[in-house]
């Protein structure tokens, strides 16, 4: 249980707040904000209501379209309906603080982050940015460089630090050949990743 669960003593609520917090301008209907938490769309819906009570979130209704199964053959299509939608009230007076509570307790602040990260295959660079150190300027969330890192175990890894993190990560992943050539090249988009603000885990090319 991370430092947020038990602050607000349950899994659903911390999930759910992390993801509102973390995705301020973001609109999230119950299918939306269940896809994202992995929360059953009841579950999320109760927790949302929770929140607005609170005051911390805001809802509106929103037209979105929506999956319908014709009686007549059975078939899929899609429809226009008006559904209720939560979103981050900005406004809330502890709004800064909770946000950044969220953020000092994302995995990396307790050691667990550059663990995961050597296990997806000879990790020789690991670089935190963006979500991580709160900047909205980084060019990425996440920046992996080694060899021998299989695409299906990478998902797996993204998949569960975004539902830690209550976001959908902006990462890139690379050989350390390509990270050469790119370094030689002196290509615009990983010298900023090197040179904006970020987070170094772990680092065996010296950079």
């Amino acid at each position: 249980m991370d430092a947020l669960e038990a602050l607000f003593a349950s899994p659903a609520k911390a999930k759910s707040l992390k993801m509102f917090l973390m995705n301020p301008d973001a609109h999230f209907s119950a299918a939306e904000g269940s896809r994202q938490t992995k929360l059953r769309p009841a579950q999320f819906l109760a927790e949302a209501r929770h929140l607005l009570r609170l005051k911390i979130v805001g809802t509106a209704m929103s037209r979105v379209m929506i999956a319908s199964e014709d009686k007549r053959d059975r078939r899929q299509k899609l429809i226009a309906a008006r559904v209720p939608v939560f979103f981050a009230n900005k406004d809330y007076p502890l709004f800064p603080e909770l946000r950044n509570l969220i953020v000092k307790s994302a995995p990396h602040a307790k050691g667990q982050l550059a663990t995961k990260i050597r296990r997806l295959g000879t990790v020789k660079l690991a670089i935190l940015a963006g979500v991580f150190i709160d900047s909205a300027e980084s060019r990425v969330d996440l920046f992996v460089v080694g060899d021998g890192m299989k695409q299906s175990r990478m998902k797996s890894f993204i998949q569960w630090l975004e539902r830690e993190v209550g976001k959908e990560l902006n990462y890139v992943a690379m050989s350390s050949t390509e990270f050469k050539y790119r370094m030689d090249m002196y290509d615009r988009f990983v010298r900023d990743i090197l040179e904006f603000p970020h987070e170094t885990v772990i680092n065996k090319l010296g950079v």
